[in-house]
């Protein structure tokens, strides 16, 4: 199956050498398909995802957060940038009305 969206998520960690510590930043995609949401390390059935939302501070060095609300709870990523497209891609495969009662 063909992705329909995909958004850049940030991962962030430290590596501590011998004589510095320095801050280590990669990237990796977060991935729409008809039937999933994937990432690298992870793979969400598209029925067990009820919603998909962000928070992203002014300012252009600052990470935000993506959540995916998840049947197993929220699980949250990393982002730089604004994952709109990414959303109402997510919006228009799953409607809001497929989860009310």
């Amino acid at each position: 199956m063909s992705k329909l969206a995909t958004h850049r998520c940030i991962e962030v960690r430290q590596e501590i050498g011998l004589l510095k510590k320095q801050i280590v930043e990669t990237s990796f995609d977060l991935a729409l398909y008809p039937d999933r949401i994937e990432t690298e390390n992870a793979s969400f059935p598209i029925g067990s995802v009820f919603d998909i939302s962000y928070r992203l501070p002014s300012g252009e060095s600052q990470l935000g957060f993506l959540y995916l609300h998840t049947s197993q709870g929220v699980v949250t990523y990393k982002i730089k940038q604004n994952p709109e497209s990414f959303i109402k891609a997510f919006k228009k495969l799953v409607p809001e009305t497929k989860f009310r009662s």
